[in-house]
C-alpha cells in the first residue's frame, strides 16, 4: 500500500459519508441522540430491576445455605447422639451376655446341688444313715 492509495481511500471514506449523511433529515443527530438517551434510560431501569432481583436472590441463597447449615448440624448431632446410643446397646447386650452365661452357670450348679439333695433324701428314704451318697 502507498501513500497514494491510502490518499485515494480516505477520499472515496469523505465522499462516502459526506453523500450518505446527505440522506439523513436534518436533525437526525438530535434524533439519535434522544434515542441514545431513551435506550439508556430503559438501560438503567433494567440494571436497576436486576440489581434488586440479584440482591433479593442473594439474601433467599444465603437463608437457604443457612437453612442447610443447620439442617447438617442436626443430622451431625443426631448420628452422634446415634453413635452413643449403639455403644449403650451393645454395651447392655455384652452385660445381658454375661448376665446369660452366669445364670446358665447357677443352673449347673443348682442341677448338681438338686441332684445331690435328691442322692441325700433317697438315702435316708432307703436307711443309709446319713444320706451321703454311696458309690
Amino acid at each position: 500500500m502507498t501513500l497514494r492509495t491510502l490518499h485515494q481511500d480516505l477520499g472515496a471514506v469523505k465522499v462516502l459519508l459526506t453523500t450518505g449523511l446527505r440522506a439523513f433529515p436534518q436533525n437526525w443527530p438530535g434524533e439519535v441522540l434522544r434515542t441514545l438517551r431513551e435506550n439508556n434510560r430503559l438501560s438503567e431501569s433494567r440494571f436497576a430491576q436486576l440489581d434488586v432481583t440479584l440482591r433479593e436472590q442473594a439474601i433467599e441463597t444465603h437463608t437457604i445455605l443457612r437453612a442447610v447449615a443447620d439442617g447438617q448440624r442436626q443430622i451431625v448431632d443426631s448420628q452422634r447422639d446415634l453413635a452413643e446410643s449403639q455403644r449403650l446397646l451393645v454395651e447392655g447386650q455384652h452385660q445381658l451376655v454375661e448376665g446369660q452365661r452366669q445364670l446358665v452357670e447357677e443352673q449347673r450348679q443348682l442341677s448338681a446341688d438338686m441332684r445331690a439333695l435328691i442322692a441325700r433324701i433317697d438315702a435316708l428314704i432307703r436307711g443309709r444313715g446319713n444320706g451321703a451318697p454311696t458309690d
